[in-house]
């Protein structure tokens, strides 16, 4: 019962946030439940909860198939045709404790945990490189982030995904403990990191970032050199242990090391059209068909790595002598991610607001220079620019204080530098991977980043400002 006390005192705060992030999640699920349930609002996107349309549903089919057929496949019956679009992380994820015969409300509530999970490590993170009241300002903030809070209460990969990464990176970056200790976090840590690449595959290209984090942060401790190597081979042999099974599984299956088909799929099929229809002037229903119409003859589906030639094709034919202009709309089409609302969103899954025939694209009206448009939007008053200044004007600023702070440690250059430059490094990682198709769940992953560095931001020109207020008393005295 003392060594309870005494693990109870010294791990206070984490306790406490775990139970505030908890009970929150415990709270909007069971708001959500009375809503779709008990009260019967069912809009068609939320028809099951806590499945809904989209990544949701396959994600659930594909735990199904896995249950009842030992088959990977979004088939609906023999023959079961191999899935290369989504990952087997949050399917297995499912299918691991349906098969221990967990219904699906408690693999929610299981999901809800690891949530809470991201809140503390949030603050551990914070705390070993930031400092604590940092650290704990900024996971009481991710712990009521209305996004995070939301999706953790629905079948979907964004909170295991988000957990997974940031256990992998704080189990990496631990520095103290005997040898073997800090090898084995490194080698957990790079287990957890594959799982999250194996659950989204966004994360595929963030290693590297982790490896330079580490020499970053640890340059003056890095001898011996052999066993810094040690630490960082232990990380990277446990990010392939898990992903290589994956990758031979699709070398059999379509003669590629990829382990998914959804960047080609991603930037052929979405990115591309797009992209084609500003710089063509051409309707984007006509450049969805014109990008769609290779993969009709295909007898596998569109979103398979059998098509990764195609995809290859028309990424090259449409970059040759455009890259510089496309990466210009890029650029400008990855803004939504560091400002876009959930509000909107949310609400088109809860059906509280009626949702209007077109939702207004304000990243295609500003790449067009429609800025009439854009303003004739804000004098138009409506539940739908209500709901967009309640989700986006708290992002703008914490998208505002976080450059100020990475602004203000590129000139100072204090201690915490190089936290906030590969801090900021993820959150750009992020940004510029979704691009086009940035959506404000794709930020998930980089939320528990920009709130600790726009916390921090915070907290800095809190202090320039009483520097300059207090020097400026001073020169007014006699």
């Amino acid at each position: 019962m003392r060594v309870n006390y005494t693990w109870y005192t010294r791990h206070k705060k984490e306790v406490l946030l775990f139970a505030v992030a908890f009970a929150l999640r415990v709270a909007m699920f069971l708001v959500l439940w009375q809503w779709f349930i008990v009260l019967g609002n069912l809009p068609q996107s939320a028809s099951h909860y806590p499945i809904v349309e989209g990544d949701s549903s396959s994600y659930f089919i594909l735990s199904q198939n896995l249950l009842q057929h030992h088959e990977y496949s979004l088939s609906a019956s023999p023959p079961f045709v191999p899935e290369s679009f989504r990952l087997p992380g949050y399917p297995f994820f499912l299918y691991f404790f349906q098969l221990l015969g967990f219904p699906l409300v408690l693999i929610i509530l299981i999901q809800m945990m690891l949530g809470s999970g991201s809140v503390v490590l949030t603050y551990l993170i914070g705390k070993k490189f930031l400092s604590e009241k940092t650290a704990l300002i900024a996971a009481l903030l991710l712990s009521i982030e209305p996004t995070t809070l939301f999706f953790s209460t629905f079948v979907g990969s964004e909170t295991i995904f988000v957990f997974a990464l940031l256990l992998g990176i704080y189990l990496f970056l631990q520095k103290e403990g005997a040898v073997v200790r800090r090898l084995l976090l490194a080698f957990a840590g790079g287990l957890l990191f594959g799982f999250a690449i194996l659950t989204r595959v966004i994360a595929q290209f963030l290693p590297p970032l982790m490896l330079v984090a580490y020499i970053a942060f640890y340059r003056k401790e890095l001898r011996p050199y052999a066993r810094s190597i040690a630490h960082l081979a232990a990380f990277s042999i446990g990010i392939i242990l898990v992903i290589a099974p994956w990758s031979l599984r699709n070398h059999a299956l379509y003669d590629v090391f990829d382990i998914s088909a959804t960047p080609y799929v991603n930037f052929a099929q979405y990115n591309l059209p797009l992209f084609y229809s500003y710089s063509h002037r051409v309707p984007l229903g006509e450049t969805f068909a014109m990008y769609q119409a290779p993969l009709r003859s295909s007898t596998t589906p569109a979103a398979s790595l059998t098509n990764k030639p195609i995809f290859q094709k028309q990424i090259r034919d449409t970059l040759e002598g455009n890259f510089f202009s496309y990466l210009y709309f890029h650029a400008v089409k990855t803004v939504p991610f560091f400002v876009t609302d959930g509000v909107r969103d949310m609400n088109r899954y809860v059906g509280l607001v009626p949702i209007p025939p077109d939702q207004t694209n304000f990243s295609d009206m500003l790449i067009r220079g429609d800025i009439a448009g854009i303003a004739k939007y804000f004098i138009s008053p409506s539940p739908n620019l209500w709901m967009l200044l309640v989700g986006s004007v708290p992002w703008i600023l914490i998208t505002a204080l976080w450059l100020f702070e990475l602004a203000y440690v590129l000139i100072k250059r204090p201690d915490t530098f190089w936290f906030v430059c590969i801090a900021s490094g993820i959150i750009l990682y992020f940004a510029f991977l979704t691009g086009p198709v940035t959506e404000h769940r794709y930020r998930m992953p980089a939320a528990p980043f920009m709130l600790l560095l726009a916390v921090e931001g915070a907290r800095t020109l809190w202090r320039v400002l009483r520097i300059r207020d207090a020097a400026a008393s001073r020169a007014l005295l006699p």
